[in-house]
């Protein structure tokens, strides 16, 4: 790991979850409670950023006091459950997308697709092992026989295309061969997401910063994916995770460990060893 002299005046951590905070289990480390509550006493913000829904990402959190989420890769941005910032999709994406997953489904690829809505997750695909998958990262989720039906009384924040081992290859390549108005991003290895056309966490992390009087430079960000690149730019001090994918590692000031070795909390209390440690507790 490499780190920077202490930062003067930190005031705000964001972090992604999965291939970051998250163990390879998927669960926040134990150490990282104490820490969180450090952080508060500190009078430094913590916020979790993720394409995860806002209500997983709560589920895992809970009410701790004070915590911003960036939700839904930076298009929902939610505080004591309301949404400070929305950017949903443009409303004519939605049909060429959907249209490219089903034909191309049909021809025997394994495709699934979800319409993320800020109130619920909707998706076509009821087999167990998509439906598993997609509850590690959407809590609140219905299956219907017609997503773009189901969600005509939600605001679509983005389209999730699950896509196992083949995301970055064929999915996100697709997508962007569409031409279509929108943002595609591979955000994990099975996954890419569409959005707004200019959307992403480092535009929601800029506009929170705007919000909350903070600077990049008084800024840090973890990361380890795609889909975390613009908002490693928008933090001064700015960390991929040595899991992480190789264009981010080359994006990053700093490496941090890997997330199985909790590199994040590591990180954190190496550059800012005036926090003071509190007990592993469990939450």
């Amino acid at each position: 790991m490499n780190h920077p002299v202490e930062p003067s005046d930190i005031r705000l951590i964001v972090s992604d979850m999965d291939g970051t905070l998250l163990d390879d289990e998927g669960n926040v480390p134990d150490a990282f409670w104490p820490l969180l509550d450090d952080l508060h006493r500190a009078g430094i913000l913590f916020v979790p950023a993720s394409g995860r829904q806002y209500q997983t990402l709560h589920g895992i959190f809970g009410e701790h006091e004070g915590l911003i989420y960036i939700a839904e890769n930076g298009t929902n941005v939610v505080q004591g459950g309301i949404s400070l910032d929305l950017e949903p999709v443009e409303p004519p994406i939605i049909a060429p997308i959907l249209d490219w997953v089903r034909s191309t489904a049909a021809t025997g690829a394994d495709l699934g697709i979800v319409v993320c809505g800020a109130r619920s997750a909707y998706i076509e695909r009821s087999d167990e092992r998509f439906v598993s998958q997609v509850r590690r990262y959407y809590k609140a989720v219905e299956v219907v026989t017609d997503v773009r039906a189901a969600a005509l009384d939600d605001v679509v924040l983005k389209l999730a295309i699950y896509d196992p081992a083949c995301a970055e290859a064929r999915s996100g390549p697709a997508l962007r061969g569409l031409d279509l108005a929108a943002a595609v991003v591979v955000s994990g290895t099975d996954w890419v997401d569409v959005m707004r056309r200019g959307a992403n966490k480092g535009r929601a992390l800029e506009r929170l910063q705007l919000q909350l009087g903070i600077s990049r430079a008084q800024t840090m960000a973890f990361g380890d994916y795609l889909n975390d690149a613009e908002m490693l730019d928008a933090a001064g001090h700015s960390y991929a995770m040595a899991n992480g994918h190789p264009g981010i590692r080359a994006r990053a000031v700093h490496l941090a460990p890997s997330n199985s070795e909790a590199g994040v909390i590591s990180s954190i209390r190496a550059a800012l060893p005036h926090l003071q440690t509190g007990r592993v507790h469990a939450r």
